[in-house]
């Protein structure tokens, strides 16, 4: 899906995706070590990843790394000024959800856009969204992601018709992954989350995927909802991110996609 909306290198040690119009955002932005990195220590790693983003103009740095690498590496990456978190995937298994309380409906990738706008303008967990381009490089990125897969997106909505709670769902080759589940601030407390997660699954299953998964951090507590809804563990990925020069945004954050929130991402 990378490859669709940017520009792929590919390295013995893995793959960097980049997307520079984009800068700000770093998902769109990033490095992925594969398997053991080939051998690479984390100072060679770094290197190799400053090599092609410093000519891109990027300033932060943003490395998904495999085991068994994500363990030899971490040390020397946190010496380096990268701060470390740990993303679970998650396979579903069942048993099928039980229908959304709230009523879910499909809805296009635009209205999620402004949605997920007012989202990182507002919630106490995306300091950083308060840098308009830092924002729209985001709303963006969510915006064009899915041009590399079937997306599919549903949302509960307010009393006025505007998305308070949304899923997407990227379908491809067999496989589908739930993703970017977010429920605005002013409409928490109410299962919005639960639910759009629930028909996300249900519309998932009506095609019989071969995999089924969604991704979780594992300091964050959705991963104990995604179980409840049928989601199993079965891998970890480690991300180490280290911020551009004078990144401002979200300082209480500690996970370097925030303490429960990742940062641009």
């Amino acid at each position: 899906m990378h490859a669709a909306v940017g520009r792929v290198v590919t390295a013995g040690w893995g793959q960097a995706f980049l997307d520079p119009p984009l800068a700000r955002c770093y998902e769109r932005n990033q490095a992925w070590a594969i398997g053991d990195a080939a051998g690479l220590d984390a100072a060679a790693l770094d290197a190799a990843v400053d090599r092609l983003f410093a000519p891109a103009g990027l300033g932060h740095r943003m490395l998904a790394v495999e085991p068994p690498a994500a363990t030899r590496l971490a040390p020397g990456l946190a010496e380096l000024g990268y701060a470390a978190a740990r993303h679970q995937y998650m396979a579903f298994t069942g048993p099928v959800p039980p229908a959304p309380r709230a009523e879910v409906v499909a809805v296009s990738i635009d209205a999620v856009a402004a949605a997920n706008d007012v989202y990182l303008r507002t919630d106490p967990d995306t300091a950083f969204g308060r840098d308009d381009l830092v924002r729209a490089h985001i709303v963006e990125h969510h915006r064009t992601y899915g041009a590399g897969a079937r997306e599919r997106c549903v949302a509960v909505l307010d009393d006025e018709g505007s998305v308070a709670a949304w899923a997407k769902l990227f379908e491809r080759d067999g496989a589908a992954q739930v993703e970017d589940v977010v429920c605005l601030p002013a409409h928490r407390g109410r299962g919005y989350g639960r639910d759009v997660v629930a028909a996300a699954i249900r519309l998932a299953l009506t095609d019989a995927p071969e995999l089924l998964f969604i991704v979780a951090d594992t300091a964050d507590w959705p991963k104990d909802l995604y179980t409840r809804l049928g989601f199993e563990a079965v891998a970890v990925k480690a991300v180490f991110t280290r911020h551009a020069p004078g990144y401002l945004w979200g300082a209480a954050q500690s996970d370097g996609r925030g303490s429960s929130r990742r940062p641009p991402a």
